[in-house]
């Protein structure tokens, strides 16, 4: 949250709304419901919309400590950087869900 708060609130949208929504949804899933808000309020209703019918089912897929800090340093790199980076989720790989 700390990079979406230093960045200016126009490349910030921009950014976020050219952003996956499973990247979102899987950092979302772990955060706390004013930074999700927060996120909410930039992004507009309908992509807003999309972020919490994706935050369950990334809280089911059970991704892994590494790999959400992968997700969210590439999306620190995608907010800052000249141009939009792809997802970062393109090749993510959830926990094995235990019997």
């Amino acid at each position: 949250m700390e990079t979406i708060r230093e960045i200016p609130r126009e490349l910030v949208q921009n950014r976020l709304l050219n952003t996956a929504n499973r990247d979102l949804g899987a950092i979302l899933s772990v955060c706390q419901e004013v930074d999700r808000e927060f996120i909410y309020s930039l992004v507009g209703m309908a992509k807003a919309d999309y972020l919490k019918e994706e935050i369950p089912r990334m809280r089911i897929v059970r991704l892994d400590l590494k790999m959400l800090t992968h997700i969210v340093e590439h999306l620190a790199e995608h907010l800052s950087s000249d141009k939009p980076l792809k997802s970062a989720t393109r090749f993510f790989r959830p926990l094995p869900h235990e019997d």
